[in-house]
């Protein structure tokens, strides 16, 4: 079997800073590689040029043009180069047009197509000029595998999208690279100084829709009382790859906030390592919650907001779930924590299994059937 893969052309495949997409691709395409498939990946960047990933192929598409022209040339390039290799499955991600485009651009080509995607609307809602082109272009694909069983109700309702066209296929972690880790632990928290703090994580976007000011606000008012108590995030003021001032540099320095910016992936397993406890406290439109998984893969508790994906992401036993947008509620979760040393043990041992049912493995074998069905 040839599969291809084919993401967004914001970020270059081999981005190492964030990027949910741009690592699922990369995780998937890596062991339907092992699993003995011949994988290609095409990338959006400046030169033209292909090179090995393990036992991957990558090729780059050199892509001069900026925003959703650059969405057309990079498909145009892509689909055009892919013609020779004769595709058994293309899989598209996060391009709702991908499809549609195939059809315009490589009427010759018959691969089947799916998509995966992570958010289920277009910008300023179905006034967008352009709704009526992507709900039509939607049709063209065999499968669409919303990531998770919200993503896929609201998706089907945003679309009219019919039931037997749509697969839920979560999103994954790599449990060789996330697991506990003592001693990395202790070294990083070292390198950082930190030594007996209690320490709440953050890893993500740092932006409104996130909640990162939330947690920002339960944060200090845990400190207020007197605790021993540490936020470290790590991660990009707004989109990954842009630097944008939001605001929250301001809100960093105001809450006393260890910010570690945005990490390189080989250095992220120690990060989750050195937390009491992970929090994600997103206000909206937070259809998974990768990272929420990656700390429970290395065996931290996780407190979330009662909101999206993040239920399906977490157990009763792994996690708790706070009011969306309560900072108060979001307090008293951590509160609890932090004063129940056997609870944090119980959501510890919870997690490291919870996260196993979202191993990268599992993920691929799922997509494969999908993959031969008609």
């Amino acid at each position: 079997m040839t599969i291809i893969h084919i993401g967004p052309p914001g970020l270059p495949i081999l981005y190492r800073l964030g990027g949910a997409v741009e690592r699922r691709i990369r995780e998937l395409a890596t062991r339907q590689a092992q699993a003995g498939a011949k994988v290609i990946i095409y990338s959006a960047e400046d030169t033209t040029k292909t090179f090995p990933y393990g036992d991957v192929e990558v090729r780059a598409m050199a892509c001069k043009l900026s925003r959703k022209a650059r969405t057309v040339e990079f498909l145009f390039k892509s689909l055009r180069d892919a013609r020779s290799l004769n595709p058994d499955v293309i899989h598209f991600h996060g391009m709702l047009e991908g499809a549609a485009f195939m059809r315009m651009f490589t009427p010759k080509l018959k691969a089947k197509t799916v998509l995966s995607y992570d958010y289920f609307g277009l910008p300023w809602d179905q006034r967008n000029p352009l709704f009526g082109f992507y709900r039509q272009a939607l049709k063209r694909f065999a499968h669409l595998l919303p990531v998770s069983g919200y993503c896929h109700i609201e998706s089907a309702n945003y679309w009219s999208i019919p039931e037997e066209k749509m697969r839920v296929v979560y999103n994954g972690v790599s449990l060789q690279q996330f697991h506990p880790d003592a001693a990395a632990a202790s070294a990083r928290r070292a390198a950082l100084g930190l030594s007996d703090e209690f320490v709440v994580l953050y890893v993500g976007r740092l932006c409104h829709q996130k909640g990162t000011d939330l947690l920002m606000e339960a944060c200090t008012k845990l400190r207020d009382e007197g605790r021993n108590l540490r936020m470290v995030v790590a991660g990009p003021l707004g989109q990954f790859g842009l630097k944008d001032d939001n605001g929250f540099a301001r809100l960093i320095e105001q809450h006393n906030v260890m910010y570690l910016g945005a990490v390189d992936e080989e250095v992220l397993p120690s990060i989750y390592n050195i937390a009491d406890v992970f929090a994600m406290p997103t206000r909206i439109y937070e259809m998974f919650g990768m990272a929420a998984i990656e700390a429970q893969a290395c065996g931290k508790p996780v407190v979330c907001s009662n909101h999206g994906g993040l239920p399906e992401v977490i157990s009763e036993s792994s996690g708790s779930l706070f009011r969306s947008g309560d900072s108060t509620d979001l307090a008293q979760k951590l509160r609890t924590l932090m004063d129940d040393t056997a609870m944090r043990r119980r959501f510890s041992e919870e997690a490291e299994r919870n996260a196993k049912r979202f191993a990268w493995e599992t993920i691929t074998d799922d997509l494969f059937q999908v993959y031969q069905e008609s």
